[in-house]
């Protein structure tokens, strides 16, 4: 409960100002403490602030970053109206013609339709099959069409088939019509209403890698159940295939195994197997781990399939494999039963097709045409794909329509204005942020922090000289030589017109000296470059090889300017750099990883010398700068911004006690002066009293 207090009321003085003074002076050290979070809580908004400007800029480098995508193209067809096209980093410049004859289509088909949408269809079967597998609906006697339809599209084991009801009247009275759309184009997507269920035999186990279902691109020397070596025997490893067809043909095939069969290569291997006349019969497919063969043809069926691994004379290779056994109702068992929607009912309106063109007048019969399931083709022209609008058939024949394809130098410019708009953007916050006034009185609140002054230190440093592992035989070296450049304020500029003429000189040049990543060559064709990754330091180096004319002896690596040779690892004719790293995870050495290749047979003699550049592009060398100080981990920026975090809860902390203690300092004055008054009170009673007495 409150103390209930009235400071001077019998002394006359004024007690509470008095108390008041005394907490301005005893709270002298929380106003400052105050004032130093205040800085904190200033300084971490500014941090803040800057990573998200510098992350800005990274995100711009890793624009840049990556020669290989830096390169970029624009597609333009002659009729876009029957192509359109667009094209990636791995297009060449070119011109091709392209011809279609047919666009791909998806399966349709319409049911002849009944009375109404609510109608009962009856109970029974509705069997259809699509993409190799076949779906049993069952109906009952309340079963409506609209019912139906919802059955077909909700159903868990939908192969791929949309039903939809069509509303059209013939002038029969049965104006309401069941339609299937297959949801893929392509001849291998084809819808069929069957009479009775189809046959599948499936594997009786899992096919299994390191215990895990197997890919379907997984080899078979990975799967579990093999042992031993392929290819080790005088003769081949084979496969064998036995069977019946549906019309209980016989099934007898072989084929070859090595290192490289995989589970794919075994389901092209089985449907050969049970191809007749170039027709199938049948068709393996596979998902889960498990194999399966699916008649064609619905209704009782011979399929039977088995698999046996035959090892070569003296391999040792070993392979088990499945046994097949049936996969649900034997075919034919099954009836589909809807009176209403037997398979005569229904009519193909649309055949499942794929699209046919010819690229560069290839192949050349007049017959032969690539052909594909899609309408967006990406696979026959290098980093361009196709979309395919509407056939080029002009009344005789088929129209050649040209794609062109031209450097996009605009997606270039672009990328390095978004680079200089952003670089600026955090160049002139840290100037602001780290600047003295004339006066020098006053100053940015993160003038002394010598991290972030570190940071733009080395944000400058890719700009300002020349790009890492580039020399002479480069027809750009550093940034300026392109156009782009650092102003005497420390802000990027970027002269276009040195870019157009440098991108006229030497595209790829320009390209590999803003982008490339750890690429490299030698100066010599006895010594080659292999490979580097991202603990070798981009520079150039010198190399010298010892041999013997058939093998390497010893090998040795500096950088260029050192004088201290360092050996260096090899296996066959592959050489290594000291690739040996500190307790901290960090190389040891420039050339950590990296890897060149010799001519043995010239090492005889002399050793043999080379010097290797291993490149990076400028702003690879900028964006690693930044990823490592924008780190979520250890970067500076991180460590310096969790600092700030744990020094403002430590404020908050000691401002807190430092509160409570004011307070009971309060309680003690409010206390000590409340005694005073009572004493005071008490002497001006006795002396009253004394005065009353005396008189």
């Amino acid at each position: 409960m409150g103390t209930l207090s009235f400071p001077g009321l019998s002394t006359g003085l004024d007690t509470a100002k008095i108390i008041e003074q005394l907490m301005e002076v005893n709270s002298r050290k929380l106003n400052l403490m105050k004032s130093n979070l205040t800085v904190s809580e200033t300084k971490k908004e500014a941090y803040t602030e800057l990573q998200s400007k510098l992350t800005s800029v990274k995100t711009a480098m890793s624009a840049l970053n990556n020669s290989s995508v830096l390169k970029s193209f624009k597609a333009v067809t002659s009729d876009s109206d029957i192509i359109s096209a667009e094209a990636s980093s791995d297009a060449y410049e070119g011109n091709h013609s392209v011809k279609v004859k047919q666009l791909a289509t998806a399966e349709r088909w319409v049911h002849s339709g009944i009375s109404n949408s609510t109608a009962y269809v009856g109970a029974g079967n509705f069997i259809f099959s699509y993409n190799n597998k076949e779906l049993i609906i069952q109906t009952t006697e309340e079963t409506t069409l609209e019912d139906m339809v919802g059955l077909i599209n909700n159903d868990t084991d939908n192969p791929g088939v949309t039903a939809s009801i069509l509303k059209y009247d013939s002038g029969t009275g049965n104006a309401y019509h069941l339609v299937l759309n297959g949801k893929d184009s392509g001849s291998d997507y084809q819808i069929t209403v069957n009479a009775t269920n189809t046959e599948v035999r499936k594997a009786n186990t899992e096919l299994l890698e390191n215990g895990e279902t197997a890919d379907v691109d997984t080899k078979l020397e990975d799967l579990d159940g093999f042992t031993g070596e392929l290819e080790s025997g005088s003769t081949a490893d084979q496969i064998h295939i036995t069977g019946t067809r549906h019309d209980n043909t016989a099934v007898d095939y072989y084929f070859d195994v090595t290192h490289y069969t995989t589970i794919d290569d075994v389901l092209t291997q089985i449907n050969e197997a049970f191809e007749t006349a170039g027709v199938r019969t049948a068709v393996a497919t596979y998902e889960d781990g498990v194999i399966r063969l699916t008649d064609k043809t619905s209704g009782a069926s011979s399929l039977d399939l088995a698999m046996s691994f035959v090892p070569g004379t003296g391999s040792t290779a070993s392979l088990a494999l499945p046994t097949f056994i049936l996969d649900g109702d034997e075919g034919g068992t099954v009836s589909a039963s809807v009176a209403a929607f037997a398979p005569a009912t229904f009519t193909e309106t649309r055949s499942a097709q794929d699209s046919l063109i010819k690229v560069d007048d290839f192949p050349t019969g007049a017959d032969d045409w690539i052909s594909r399931s899609s309408n967006t083709i990406d696979d026959v022209i290098s980093g361009v794909t196709l979309h395919l609008h509407d056939t080029s058939y002009n009344g005789t024949g088929y129209d050649n329509i040209e794609v062109n394809l031209t450097r996009d130098t605009e997606a270039l410019k672009e990328k390095i204005d978004t680079l200089v708009t952003t670089y600026n953007a955090a160049v002139l916050y840290i100037k602001d942020k780290t600047a003295f006034d004339a006066d020098g009185k006053t100053r940015g609140i993160l003038s002394t922090e010598y991290n972030v002054l570190t940071i733009w230190s080395q944000m400058k440093e890719p700009f300002n000289s020349a790009t890492k592992g580039f020399g002479s035989r480069d027809s750009f070296t550093s940034p300026s030589d392109i156009g782009l450049t650092l102003n005497a304020e420390g802000m990027l500029e970027l002269d276009e017109k040195a870019l157009d003429e440098a991108i006229v000189d030497d595209y790829n040049g320009v390209l590999d000296l803003i982008g490339t990543d750890k690429t490299g060559d030698s100066t010599s064709d006895a010594i080659k470059f292999y490979s580097a990754n991202k603990y070798t330091t981009a520079s150039q180096y010198e190399v010298r090889v010892y041999g013997n004319g058939t093998a390497i002896t010893s090998a040795q690596i500096r950088e260029v300017g050192e004088t201290t040779w360092r050996d260096a690892t090899f296996s066959g004719n592959t050489v290594t750099g000291n690739s040996t790293f500190n307790s901290y995870g960090t190389p040891l050495y420039a050339e950590n990883s990296l890897q060149f290749t010799v001519d043995v047979s010239q090492t005889s003699g002399t050793p043999l010398t080379a010097t290797i550049s291993v490149k990076q592009g400028f702003a690879g060398a900028a964006y690693d700068v930044l990823n490592t100080n924008l780190d979520s981990v250890d970067g500076s920026l991180t460590i310096t911004t969790k600092s700030i975090d744990q020094a403002i809860k430590n404020q908050n902390d000691r401002i807190e006690e430092e509160e409570e203690r004011l307070e009971k300092e309060r309680e003690r004055l409010v206390a000590q002066y409340a005694r005073l008054e009572t004493l005071l009170s008490q002497l001006q009673r006795q002396m009253s009293s004394v005065t009353s007495m005396s008189s």
